[in-house]
């Protein structure tokens, strides 16, 4: 069945993509700026320097014992992986074999990836809650729900990010057992560090994006971004390929015309996605054969110990 979808899924793709106007992307694509491209580089710098600190927060959360530098490695290659090759092998796969084979356990891995995920998913409520609130630009018609309808969305999503935000202060009861995995709800300023790291990593890379379509008016772009992570999250796309097109061709297509918006979108995945994860696959290799290099040599590629969180 798994397969049949992603068959489906293809088809549906190519049915689009002929019905785009490709010439029009070209001749776009090749009207961007060089500055814009640089800028939107270092936008998307900006965002993975701070899902390494996602890494790192989970790692000081957890309790895994190993340098900063390691841990802020494996942070950058597993986000560059997961964004362009699905959460199987990037969150999960890649993490687990880098860290077990620097004698963390597998246990503390998915700890791991689960605070990580817990982070990064915060911090989307609050901006896109506050996105809708603040949102001045007139929604579009394919969307087709009114500003006052976005408005009480964005309340009801600012209101559940700040509700963990209090749970995190106030709740008695801060672990739980799921599935024989132990789950600690972390401290009022462990949680506030989790906003002060994803919020400005959506901002960045909704900003890359803004840097190659400045013509779109940001708030409208923000939302739109934010809105196709999840669909592509229930449609289950590595990269959402295809999702992120539909949704700002539906989007902003008809103001700004297919072709610059195509372009943008194609720029973007070669600096959002094809670029880190060319350096996150290098990178994974390099600590993937650091840590073969010390298993044969005899000696541990970490501390082989889980440390107790402070």
């Amino acid at each position: 069945m798994v397969a049949v979808f992603y068959v489906a899924v293809v088809a549906m793709l190519v049915a689009i993509g002929c019905e785009l106007d490709w010439p029009a992307a070209a001749a776009a694509l090749d009207a961007l700026p060089l500055r814009a491209v640089l800028t939107a580089a270092a936008c998307s710098a900006v965002c993975y320097a701070l899902y390494a600190g996602y890494e790192l927060l989970a790692a000081r959360q957890v309790g895994v014992a190993l340098p900063r530098g390691q841990v802020a490695a494996i942070g950058f290659a597993s986000y560059a992986c997961n964004l362009s090759l699905g959460a199987m092998l990037g969150a999960l796969g890649l993490r687990l074999r880098l860290y077990t084979s620097r004698g963390i356990p597998a246990g503390a891995g998915v700890r791991l990836v689960a605070f990580n995920l817990l982070t990064n998913w915060s911090g989307y409520l609050l901006v896109l809650g506050a996105a809708l609130l603040l949102m001045r630009t007139e929604p579009p018609p394919a969307w087709r729900v009114g500003a006052p309808v976005l408005q009480v969305l964005g309340g009801v999503l600012v209101v559940l990010a700040a509700g963990y935000a209090y749970a995190c202060a106030r709740a008695r009861r801060r672990r739980w057992r799921l599935r024989g995995l132990a789950v600690e709800l972390p401290t009022l300023r462990t949680a506030l560090r989790q906003f002060a790291l994803s919020v400005p990593a959506w901002l960045a890379s909704a900003a890359s994006l803004h840097a190659l379509l400045p013509a779109a008016d940001f708030d409208l772009l923000l939302v739109s971004l934010l809105g196709s992570a999840v669909i592509g999250l229930v449609v289950r796309v590595p990269a959402g390929l295809g999702v992120i097109e539909a949704v700002f061709l539906g989007a902003l297509g008809g103001a700004l015309g297919e072709g610059p918006v195509l372009a943008s979108l194609l720029a973007y995945r070669c600096v959002h996605y094809l670029g880190p994860l060319v350096l996150g696959l290098l990178t994974f290799v390099l600590l993937d054969l650091a840590a073969r290099r010390a298993a044969g040599s005899g000696r541990p590629a970490g501390p082989m110990r889980v440390r107790k969180a402070a």
